[in-house]
């Protein structure tokens, strides 16, 4: 019996679905046929670049440098927008530590319900 074909996530959707998104990843986690090592080592990812997020500041200098408009544009500090940016994509590729079938599966349950079915937010 072949295997049923899923989604591959969308980072644009992943990026606007906050709420979604880390209910994707609660549930990548909590599936028992993701092996544990991959679990682990996603996780520990996510803690080094949350930690070097929130605590790092030695390139913020660069960066305003680089890019002047992202600040007044985005009415954030241009080292922040960047940050962040380069974490949802950082956090967007560790998902492929996953098996691809079973990320697949989530994200089609979360972001794509079936028709005629309707979720309440």
């Amino acid at each position: 019996m072949p295997s049923p074909t899923h989604s591959n996530p969308n980072q644009f959707a992943l990026l606007l679905h906050i709420r979604k998104t880390f209910a994707l990843v609660g549930a990548v986690l909590a599936d028992p046929r993701v092996p544990r090592v991959s679990k682990l080592a996603f996780m520990t990812a996510i803690g080094a670049l949350v930690l070097a997020l929130v605590g790092a500041d030695g390139a913020s200098a660069l960066v305003e440098s680089l890019l002047p408009i992202v600040g007044p544009v985005l009415g954030l500090p241009a080292d922040a927008a960047f940050d962040w940016i380069a974490f949802s994509v950082a956090a967007f590729n560790l998902l492929k530590l996953f098996p691809a079938d079973i990320v697949g599966e989530h994200y089609d349950r979360l972001f794509r319900p079936a028709r005629g079915s309707r979720r309440t937010a």
